[in-house]
C-alpha cells in the first residue's frame, strides 16, 4: 500500500493513498446527494463480484496565478464540512484540492517502477485546459471482510511505499 502520513483530526481518515481515495469518492458522492445537488461530479461503483471500485470524475479547476498549476475551482462546488487535520501529507484545506493531492500523489507513485512495479495505472486523468476541467476514471481492487460493526472495504496493495 501507498502508506501515508494521515493529519490529526482530519475528516479522510484512511493510512494509504488508495484508501483516501475511496474515502474521498464515498466523501463527495455523500455531498452530491445532499439538499437537491443536480450536477454529478462523481461516480463509484463497487463490484462485488470482481471486487473492483470502479468509476469516474470531472472537477472544476482554475489556474493559479500566471504558472501552469491548478487547483480546484470550489465557487460553486459541493462544500462540506472538511479538514485536513494537522501534521499530515495532504494539507489542502479544501476538500477539492485535497483530492487533486491525493491523485496527484498516485499518479506519480504509478509512474515509478520502484513503486508499482506491476505497472498498472488503476487511475488516469486528463487535464483539459479549455474546459477548465480535471477528469479521470479508476478501477481500484479491493478486499472484502467481515467485522463486529459490519463489512470492512479495504483497498487492495498495487503501489509501494
Amino acid at each position: 500500500m501507498a502508506v501515508i502520513v494521515v493529519g490529526t483530526e482530519a475528516t479522510i481518515q484512511s493510512p494509504t493513498a488508495e484508501g483516501q481515495f475511496m474515502q474521498l469518492i464515498e466523501y463527495f458522492q455523500g455531498l452530491e446527494n445532499i439538499g437537491g445537488n443536480i450536477t454529478s461530479y462523481f461516480s463509484g461503483n463497487y463490484d462485488s463480484d470482481a471486487l473492483i471500485f470502479n468509476g469516474d470524475f470531472i472537477v472544476p479547476v482554475l489556474f493559479d496565478g500566471t504558472n501552469m498549476a491548478f487547483v480546484g475551482k470550489t465557487d460553486g462546488f459541493l462544500t462540506g464540512s472538511f479538514s485536513p487535520g494537522t501534521g499530515g501529507l495532504f494539507t489542502a484545506t479544501t476538500a477539492l484540492n485535497y483530492f487533486i493531492q491525493v491523485i496527484s500523489h498516485i499518479i506519480r507513485w504509478q509512474n515509478d517502477l520502484a513503486k508499482n512495479p506491476q505497472k498498472l495505472e488503476n487511475l488516469t486523468c486528463t487535464l483539459d485546459l479549455n474546459k477548465r476541467t480535471l477528469t479521470g476514471r479508476f478501477s481500484l481492487p479491493f478486499t472484502r471482510a467481515n467485522s463486529d460493526t459490519g463489512i470492512v472495504i479495504t483497498p487492495k496493495e498495487y503501489l509501494f511505499t
